[in-house]
């Protein structure tokens, strides 16, 4: 049986990007069965140029909550076998999901397959030299349905970052298998300026807690007992 996947992207004030980033997920070799833009609170024209792609792409809406409710917004809607993410500036190229689906059929004991993502600056046509980035970012990751029932929704965690690396190290923790593509198969777009762009004291502490929030859990897996998350 072939495996259907559905889209979810994730969009905050995201009108300088969200088109193109649609059109590479529309771009793709095997076609996604739902593709759903979840606008966390935009104040921008994110929403109509969403909403501009007709039924081929389905558009909910929230109160400005964070990527990861945003995420688990899309995940509970759609019905697809596989959750493929991606953030609302980041890229796809177009044989990114065939070659995923391809992997996680034939390895049905695989939960999240991943790829490897180039950069290029906002403004600039991709000139295949970017630095390439390695790791299973939000953009790369394809997550089997049964697999995110089983570890659960992602938490927003202190500057909207983090969330990502706390459910893998979850669904880790319950010893589930990854698997990252040797090959570059995405694009992560560099907007000068941006969040993603710099390092924010913000951003690093949600990477710091996730990190504190594993240890906690293996160590209570361990019955160091008696540790509370704050």
């Amino acid at each position: 049986m072939s495996l259907s996947y559905a889209v979810i992207i994730p969009a905050y004030n995201a009108e300088r990007t969200i088109d193109e980033t649609l059109r590479s997920v529309l771009n793709q070799t095997v076609s996604p069965a739902e593709i759903v833009v979840v606008d966390d609170g935009s104040t921008d024209e994110t929403v109509s140029i969403a909403e501009s792609f007709g039924k081929s792409v389905r558009v909910l809406r929230q109160s400005n909550s964070g990527p990861g409710s945003a995420t688990n917004r899309g995940m509970h809607f759609v019905t697809a076998d596989v959750f493929a993410l991606l953030d609302a500036d980041d890229l796809w190229l177009s044989d990114k999901m065939r070659q995923q689906l391809e992997v996680l059929s034939a390895n049905p004991d695989l939960a999240v397959v991943g790829c490897k993502m180039r950069q290029f600056l906002h403004g600039h046509a991709d000139d295949g030299l970017g630095e390439v980035r390695e790791g299973l970012l939000r953009s790369v990751i394809a997550i089997r349905r049964k697999v995110y029932a089983d570890v659960g929704d992602f938490v927003d965690l202190p500057g909207y970052s983090g969330e990502v690396i706390d459910w893998l190290a979850r669904l880790r923790e319950k010893g589930h298998s990854t698997l990252e593509i040797d090959s570059v198969l995405a694009l992560r777009r560099v907007i000068s300026g941006s969040l993603s762009s710099k390092t924010s004291p913000l951003r690093n502490t949600g990477y710091l807690k996730a990190a504190y929030l594993s240890m906690l859990r293996r160590k209570n897996l361990k019955g160091d007992g008696g540790v509370t998350t704050p």
